[in-house]
């Protein structure tokens, strides 16, 4: 039997930064630092290993609509090519968690383990946390069985993607999951269109709803003309809709692209029937997102665009558990 083997992809973020006079920057000797960390880790444990680079690599911060899907891209065609026992992807802290959260929908029928990582150090600083991350990480990802859902290593613990969000923006566990994965996933569904790659990647945006929001904050929030909304309401689905214009607005944004609630509340999921309130929503066509958060939520939507879902199949899909992300 051969020994097991992993990808890593590096995509860049602070994991491949130094330290210059002008702040962190990215480390042009990073990837022959990175292959040296990854043989050092592999070789102890008697695993293969073969790095590659998103090239350019990203801040994590400029990430866009189409990183995601370049990445599974890139991702799904090195495994066809090397067929690793599995894949460790690094990536910028500032919105790995909604990366993480789209390679759980690109890549959940990859047919091998994928785990996402970074640091908040990088890799050269004094107490950097990069090499226990991706030793976590390329632990996990050859351990994992072959269908595992996507995760995340980070801080000493491996989290389930399409339920994490990044709640530290200094400490060495930046990362956590309020709540686990649901049971029962259905999997990926098939594209709409199997023959038809959309000409763009589908824009979501989300909108937190506060007290002094009027119906043209909601209205500006759809000027830039996206594809998918996702609503960030109060509890279990509440929103001002006695506000002037408010549920006109939200009717009319409804009939023009698919709208997602989910709650602003760390912990359980909006029921758009259990107030009055949130049924005004579900009549204007507000989708119900039960307990996604907003990084799988936004993430979701875009996949399932990208896919060419739309009208009563999109909400179906939606409102289903695919792989995890939600408790339904």
């Amino acid at each position: 039997m051969s020994s097991p083997n992993v990808l890593v992809f590096a995509t860049g973020g602070t994991i491949g930064m130094r330290e210059t006079d002008g702040g962190l920057a990215p480390d042009p000797d990073f990837p022959e630092i990175l292959e040296h960390l990854v043989a050092g880790i592999c070789a102890p444990l008697g695993i293969g290993h073969r790095v590659n680079h998103l090239l350019p690599a990203i801040d994590s911060a400029n990430a866009d609509a189409d990183t995601a899907p370049r990445i599974a891209r890139a991702v799904r065609a090195r495994v066809r090519t090397h067929r690793p026992r599995g894949v460790v992807i690094t990536h910028g802290t500032d919105t790995l968690a909604y990366t993480a959260s789209r390679l759980a929908f690109d890549l959940g029928d990859l047919g091998a383990p994928v785990v996402v990582t970074g640091s908040q150090l990088p890799h050269g600083a004094a107490d950097t946390d990069a090499v226990d991350n991706l030793t976590l990480a390329i632990r996990a990802s050859v351990r994992a069985a072959a269908g595992a859902p996507v995760s995340i290593a980070f801080g000493g613990t491996l989290l389930p993607a399409v339920r994490a969000t990044k709640h530290d923006s200094v400490s060495l566990e930046a990362f956590r999951a309020e709540q686990a994965l649901g049971a029962n996933p259905a999997g990926i569904p098939r594209p709409a269109n199997e023959d038809d790659a959309p000409a763009a990647p589908a824009r979501v945006l989300s909108f937190r709803f506060v007290p002094s929001t009027t119906a043209d904050d909601l209205r500006a929030a759809v000027g830039g003309r996206p594809d998918g909304l996702v609503i960030e309401a109060y509890g279990s689905g509440n929103a001002p809709m006695a506000r002037p214009g408010m549920l006109g607005t939200l009717r009319e944004i409804c009939g023009e692209l698919p709208v997602v609630a989910i709650t602003q509340c760390a912990r359980g999921g909006v029921d758009l029937a259990r107030y009055a309130v949130g049924r005004e929503l579900a009549a204007a066509g507000v989708i119900d997102g039960a307990d996604l958060t907003v990084e799988a939520a936004t993430s979701k939507l875009g996949f399932l665009l990208d896919r060419g879902h739309r009208g009563r199949e999109l909400r179906r899909l939606m409102e289903q558990n695919l792989v995890g992300e939600l408790a339904r």
